[in-house]
């Protein structure tokens, strides 16, 4: 048993395995675990030096222009001078327009905006509804400091958080967005939790700094309340605390990227029950950098560098379903502890905690690794090349070409509602490089097409980023010039000759077509058809790399065909619907003459709430599939199928996975 170690938010979590499978996995009910067999490590061990993109102390301040259109905490009476008690200011600026705690804000946005300076407070900052963000001007720059001594967070058994999102109906905390801040917990406050956060399809926390003072704190960014995910944690740093990160709960798969975590007091990275993807994880500490204490958890590490370490722990400890690839340990008895066995070797190529499942003997014995790009960015600090997008009335678009056109690189949509009513289609020139929302929301009228539709057709190496946006933007992808989606809801078409596609957390609800040549990379993609069964991703001759996917519905999520090469690690299939034989059957996932390597967890609830078939894979005519009531588990550890020539690697140990 491993005991988390309170109550709240601590529990005990008993690891069984049954060794009989189900007839239909949707028989059970949802989270029982499985053994699928022996844990696989690889033989070849070479590792690949990592880059660690983290969170610093200080940066330069974040510019932003005057007409940004957001809250200014200092416009409700907050200082920032790290003297006065900002408490009461901040929440008349969260509470602003959001009295009703029962009101849909999903067309209401608000955007807070924090300038630098240091915020004390000595309560719980929350607010109601969906769709808030809160904006600083860097990590450094703008510090909320949680005072000495504050009431109500010195008791570990009760935690209290210093930011608190709202959990909206469940699983409806839509677009919950901290960036570029640091958040500080003083003296004295051993049950603090830095953020408490809950966002679902698409939110993030971004760019921030989370650090306790020695003794204090007890977790720095909690996912333990019911449903966190699908959503991005990423350029993150907890420095202190007992816990770096916790997540609880097996909903709905949060997705997180450039973590650093240090100095804590019992594990760095917590997970109970929830699937996690994580890519470029630091962690120094003398204590393991990542637990993944329950049976049915299960957690992708890629690029993990664990430094510190105690003689008589590993830097994993797993007691779940894992997949390594690419991590290295210093300072542990061994980088990876699976059940009671200890994993020989202080760094690991790839190591699959499960057999892995082919259908085609040939198949290697590994994932694609397909190369992994970062999500491009670009900042331009001159605010003279900036252009705000201005309305004369609401459904005023008449300045939206001209505006494209004035040759400024960054284009901004001062935070608010627009109206486009119409279909209106807008060329977007080699000379933009940003468009920016600001949180913004685009309403359009009923007809088909309408709204703003941005369309690529002009060549260009440099790629253009579209951001922070709610909804509302359609991109129509027609030129060889990359496209960047991040935080926010879009809808995207892509045509032959398209340039590569970047996607971060973002819901993007229609097919993404990856044409031939094109590379997609999507980091926390939300893609839903709850009502109807479109393929979410067809990857027609390109390569697509996905870590951080959830969906629902019947439809097929990834359709490879035309030689392409897709490569999913992580999250979340939700089926939902029930698959009945008078409805068309569409297995989860297909490859025909392509290549494909899945990992990925569903959540089933109910009979006939599954796939029928989870995998079918066609080469040279001959065609397999793999059913739900072969596999027995609702997590895939592994899934190959590889039909171009690959150089099998022979698994060098088979070690025993136990669970007790």
């Amino acid at each position: 048993m491993i005991l988390y170690r309170t109550k709240g938010i601590w529990k005990s979590h008993e690891n069984a395995c049954s060794t009989a499978a189900p007839a239909h996995p949707s028989n059970r009910e949802n989270g029982d675990p499985f053994c699928l067999g022996s844990a696989t490590l690889l033989t070849d061990t070479t590792v690949t030096p990592t880059t660690h993109v983290t969170a610093q102390n200080t940066l330069p301040p974040l510019v932003l222009p005057i007409e940004h259109g957001m809250r200014d905490v200092k416009g409700y009476g907050a200082v920032g001078d790290g003297v006065q008690n900002d408490t009461a200011a901040i929440q008349q600026a969260l509470d602003d327009a959001r009295s009703d705690p029962d009101l849909d804000y999903y067309g209401r946005p608000a955007a807070v905006y924090f300038p630098a300076g240091t915020y004390l407070v000595d309560d719980t900052l929350a607010w109601n509804g969906c769709c808030m963000t809160l904006q600083g001007q860097g990590i450094g720059q703008t510090i909320i400091r949680l005072v000495d001594n504050a009431p109500g967070f010195n008791d570990p058994d009760n935690p209290k958080a210093v930011i608190s999102t709202p959990t909206v109906g469940g699983n409806r905390s839509f677009r919950q967005n901290i960036a570029d801040m640091t958040i500080e917990v003083g003296a004295n406050n051993r049950g603090a939790i830095g953020i408490s956060y809950v966002a679902n399809n698409s939110g993030s926390v971004r760019d921030v700094h989370i650090s306790a003072a020695p003794g204090s704190g007890l977790v720095g960014l909690s996912m333990h309340r019911e449903w966190p995910g699908p959503c991005l944690i990423t350029r993150v740093q907890v420095d202190g605390f007992d816990y770096g990160i916790v997540a609880e709960h097996r909903e709905y798969g949060p997705t997180l990227e450039h973590i650093t975590l240090r100095h804590q007091r019992i594990a760095g990275l917590y997970n109970g029950s929830n699937t996690l993807a994580i890519r470029n994880i630091e962690s120094i500490n003398q204590v393991p950098a990542i637990t993944n204490a329950a049976g049915n958890g299960s957690i992708i590490v890629l690029s993990g560098t664990f430094r510190g370490g105690a003689a008589d722990e590993s830097a994993i400890v797993n007691q779940g379903y894992l997949y390594a690839r690419n991590v290295v340990a210093s300072g542990y008895q061994s980088a990876i502890q699976s059940g009671d066995t200890v994993v020989p070797g202080m760094s690991h190529a790839e190591y699959v905690a499960s057999a892995i499942v082919r259908l085609f003997d040939e198949s290697a014995e590994r994932s694609l690794h397909l190369p992994i790009a970062e999500t491009p960015t670009y900042v331009n600090s001159d605010l003279n090349t900036w252009g705000a997008f201005t309305t004369r009335w609401y459904g005023d678009t008449a300045a939206m070409q001209p505006l494209l056109d004035s040759g400024k690189s960054t284009i901004y949509f001062p935070h608010g509602a627009y109206l486009f009513f119409r279909p209106t289609v807008v060329t977007v020139p080699a000379t933009v490089r940003r468009i920016i929302g600001y949180s913004s929301v685009i309403n359009r009228g009923p007809d088909d097409g309408a709204g703003l539709t941005l369309h690529i057709e002009e060549g260009s190496d440099e790629p253009l980023i579209i951001e922070q946006f709610g909804y509302g933007v359609r991109i129509q992808h027609a030129g060889a010039r990359p496209v960047v989606l991040k935080y926010g809801n879009y809808h995207y078409t892509s045509e032959p000759g398209a340039g590569d596609l970047y996607i971060e957390d973002s819901e993007v609800h229609s097919l993404i077509e990856v044409q031939p040549g094109q590379h997609l990379w999507a980091r926390q993609l939300n893609n839903e058809d709850l009502g109807g069964t479109r393929t979410r991703i067809l990857n027609n001759g390109g390569a697509a790399w996905v870590m951080g996917i959830k969906t629902e519905g019947a439809g097929t999520v990834i359709d490879t065909r035309n030689g392409g090469r897709s490569e999913l690690l992580g999250t979340l299939i939700y089926p939902v619907v029930e698959f009945t034989d008078d409805k068309p059957q569409y297995p989860a996932f297909v490859s025909t003459d392509s290549s494909m390597s899945l990992i990925y967890s569903l959540s089933v609830y109910g009979e006939l709430r599954n796939y029928m078939v989870q995998i079918e894979e066609t080469r040279n005519g001959e065609t397999r599939r793999l059913m739900s009531s072969e596999v027995g588990t609702l997590r895939m550890p592994l899934f190959v199928g590889f039909s171009e020539p690959v150089q099998n690697q022979t698994p060098q140990a088979y070690l025993p996975f136990i669970r007790r």
